[in-house]
This record gives structure tokens, C-alpha cells and sequence, in this order.
């Protein structure tokens, strides 16, 4: 468990912030919750946050907090109220989502040194600021244009932030399409929010930013989210070499080098859609058309 404790203290001091006492906050898994706070070389405390809490007080000297939440797991609800409660007190915040005992393994973290991938996502995120569109193509049959120009590209680097919450593991980063020009086909060959993998590849038609078709299957998948999840919400690039098994985790997966992946719902203030869904949906082994051309790393090119 040496590697995930480097790179939880990486992700804890990444964010410029000194680190006091650390809260970790469980929905069902206390067992894990425990061995993390016990890797960590700060004083912290645990959580659960299915149970009812004094709103007023128990966070003195809590600086960051580690959450390990199961976002389609009953109580939810009360993970995400803890979570403003956290954030209110001026928490910094790093989630872990749907995570497993054989996330502790070092042979599940490789060896991404977190503070080189950081520097490496500033390098691309570069050089995408130069792009104005994107011409997404695969064997499968995904092929997909749409304008970025306009748009900002947010780094996920997996350092605690003051203006989000940061993941484990991490590395991409992403932006929301110019909605009406983002038409053509997108064949879904990954993991799906948060941890379907369609046995079959799904074909979604989209027009001018909207989904217009779909296989049954897909439809029936995301239809429980209401009529704001047929809108495109983000694209984003899978940047971490060390993460490229599927383990069928969204979070997991679509940090995944050389995958892409869309989101259909809200933008994260990126873009038009603001609603409370937000499905990801990876495309494993894509080419990339940029315009005009930049070299990205792990995918191939059109070009």
C-alpha cells in the first residue's frame, strides 16, 4: 500500500493548502475507511456519513477530507449533504469512488508519480487551448466533429482544489463541445456511469448537441434521468498510462490513456446543460483529427 499512500499524500498537498486533520467520510465501506486514515501520516478523523451529525460542530482542524462513496448506493443523499458540509467549512475534498480492496495494491497504481503527471497535463493542456475543433473517429464507427473554440479546458490531476472535488486515481482533461455543432455518430465501446459495460457496442446519433438515436438498450439505461440527459455535456481525454485495464469503475476507466470519453447531462459550468445528471461514456481506442493539428500523446491521428 506504499503507492496509494504517496499518492493520497500527493493529491492531499497538491493543492498549495497545509494539511491538519484529515476527515474520512464512508457510506458502507468502514473497514476501508480505516485502513486509508491508518496510511495517512496526519491525524484524522472518520466519518460516517449515513449517520445523523451536529451541523455546528466535529470538523475543528479538519483541513481535507477523503471520501469513499458509492454514488448509486442508498444514501447518497446523505453523502452529498456531508460533502456541503465539508465544503462550507472550507474542506478540501478528495473522492473516492466505488472503490474495492484491491485498489490499496501497488500493482493497481503502477507507477504514476502524480506530481510528473501533473506537469504533463499543464504541456497538453496547452497545446489543446490551440484547437478549434475535433473530428473523433474509431473502428467501431464512431465519427463525431464539434468546435471547442471558446471553451475552457479544466486539468483533473488529482490534486485537491478549492473549486471542486478532486479524484483517485486521476488524470484527464476536459471541456464541454460547442453544442450545435457537435453532430455525428459516437459507437460506445467502454464503461458507461458508473460501472455498465454494454456487452455490445452502442451507436448514439447526436444533431446539433442533442441525442437523437440510440439502441434500446441505451435508451432504456438513461431514461431514468429525465429529458435533460440527451444533451452533450463534456468531452474530455484519458491521460493516465497506468490505468488502461477496464475494471468497469467510470472513474476508474475513463481516466484511462489513450480513451476519450462524453458525457451526456450537466456541463460543470462549461457549457449550456446544467442539470443534476451526468452520464460518461468511454470510447476506448479512438483517433483524433484536431484543427488545426497538435501532437497528443497515446492517441493515434487522423492526421
Amino acid at each position: 500500500m506504499r503507492k496509494l499512500r504517496e499518492n493520497l499524500v500527493a493529491s492531499l498537498q497538491g493543492g498549495g493548502v497545509p494539511v491538519g486533520r484529515v476527515a474520512v467520510c464512508y457510506q458502507s465501506q468502514k473497514a476501508l475507511a480505516q485502513t486509508i486514515a491508518g496510511l495517512l501520516p496526519y491525524p484524522t478523523l472518520l466519518i460516517n456519513s449515513l449517520a445523523s451529525f451536529n451541523e455546528e460542530s466535529g470538523l475543528d482542524g479538519v483541513s481535507h477530507a477523503i471520501e469513499l462513496y458509492e454514488p448509486e448506493a442508498p444514501g447518497y443523499d446523505l453523502c452529498r449533504r456531508q460533502r456541503n458540509r465539508m465544503q462550507s467549512a472550507g474542506c478540501r475534498i478528495v473522492s473516492l469512488f466505488d472503490w474495492r480492496d484491491d485498489y490499496l495494491q501497488d500493482d493497481f497504481w503502477g507507477i504514476t508519480d502524480y506530481n510528473i503527471l501533473a506537469q504533463q497535463l499543464e504541456i497538453i493542456k496547452r497545446e489543446l487551448s490551440k484547437v478549434d475543433s475535433f473530428h473523433i473517429t474509431s473502428e467501431l464507427g464512431t465519427d463525431i466533429t464539434f468546435s471547442v473554440r471558446g471553451r475552457s479546458w479544466i486539468i483533473a490531476n488529482g490534486f485537491c482544489r478549492n473549486d471542486g472535488l478532486a479524484q483517485m486515481p486521476d488524470g484527464e482533461i476536459y471541456t464541454c463541445p460547442v453544442e450545435d455543432t457537435f453532430t455525428g455518430v459516437i459507437v460506445i465501446d467502454g464503461t458507461v456511469s458508473r460501472s455498465w459495460l454494454p456487452r455490445e457496442p452502442q451507436r448514439l446519433e447526436f444533431k446539433c448537441g442533442k441525442l437523437v438515436d440510440c439502441s434500446p438498450q441505451f435508451a432504456e439505461y438513461i431514461k431514468p434521468h429525465g429529458p435533460d440527459i440527451y444533451l452533450i455535456g463534456e468531452f474530455a481525454l484519458g491521460l493516465n498510462p497506468d490505468h488502461r485495464q477496464v475494471v468497469r469503475n467510470i472513474s476508474v476507466d475513463e481516466k484511462a490513456a489513450g480513451t476519450v470519453h462524453f458525457a451526456l447531462g450537466d456541463s460543470y459550468n462549461l457549457g449550456k446543460n446544467k442539470c443534476i445528471c451526468h452520464v460518461d461514456m468511454v470510447v476506448r481506442n479512438p483517433r483524433i483529427e484536431t484543427t488545426p493539428y497538435v501532437k497528443l500523446p497515446y492517441f493515434e491521428s487522423n492526421a
